[in-house]
């Protein structure tokens, strides 16, 4: 059965996203009376059939639903630094949708290499994740937030980086499966000494992931990786 992602599953009858429609229509050719499957990224699972079909909408009838809880006790929120080459930090956000994690946000530092983002095509790239992935909830994907305004906001009380220098724990020592936890990932050149201590000093304990030198997105996923399996036991 073919999964679509529509935010809105109120009511019987809905019309699916526009790239979602376009999917179903030009690229799988579905017809009127197919069944298929609606995620809403919020813990809800319908499966429905096609109503109407013209050129560019897509509207179907929800014949069943289920909702479910949220997929962790304990929300896993990953900052990471983007990546020079845009395609490798897709990929971790992709991966990172498919293991698990609730919220995104790239960081600004001293030393990030990349400017700008396309947000809209990184929550593309995390709703399809979702789809191939069957799970029931998408992450929350942030614009580039510079890491003093990340700061400014209400912290969980687990805050973690990443930090290859200097004094620091495992993650596997470090990690309390029973918090919410906030883990930065600084970019190739790491957080500067300056950052780092800024960190400490609001309540970050710097983590290693081992002994070798990851790259940004090798070291976030693994990090998403461990804390999101750990949860389950």
């Amino acid at each position: 059965m073919h999964l679509f992602h529509s935010p809105d599953l109120i009511g019987d009858l809905i019309e699916l996203p526009e790239e979602e429609a376009h999917h179903a229509i030009a690229v799988l050719r579905l017809t009127a009376g197919t069944r298929i499957g609606l995620l809403d990224g919020q813990g809800t699972r319908a499966i429905a059939t096609i109503e109407l079909i013209t050129k560019r909408q897509c509207s179907v009838r929800i014949i069943e639903r289920h909702a479910a809880g949220p997929e962790r006790t304990a929300r896993i929120h990953l900052a990471v630094a983007p990546t020079k080459q845009m395609d490798r930090f897709e990929w971790f956000v992709e991966k990172a949708v498919e293991i698990g994690v609730d919220r995104i946000t790239p960081i600004a530092t001293e030393r990030t290499e990349r400017g700008k983002l396309r947000v809209d095509r990184l929550h593309r790239v995390a709703i399809s994740a979702m789809k191939q992935s069957r799970r029931l909830w998408l992450p929350r994907i942030d614009a580039l937030t510079d890491l003093s305004d990340l700061l400014a906001e209400p912290l969980p009380p687990q805050r973690l980086f990443g930090w290859c220098e200097g004094e620091h724990r495992s993650l596997m020592q470090a990690y309390n499966i029973q918090e919410e936890v906030l883990l930065l990932v600084g970019p190739e050149g790491d957080f500067s000494t300056e950052e780092a201590s800024t960190l400490r000093t609001a309540g970050f304990q710097a983590i290693s992931l081992g002994s070798a030198r990851l790259r940004t997105e090798t070291a976030a996923l693994a990090a998403c990786t461990w804390m999101s399996l750990a949860q389950q036991g």
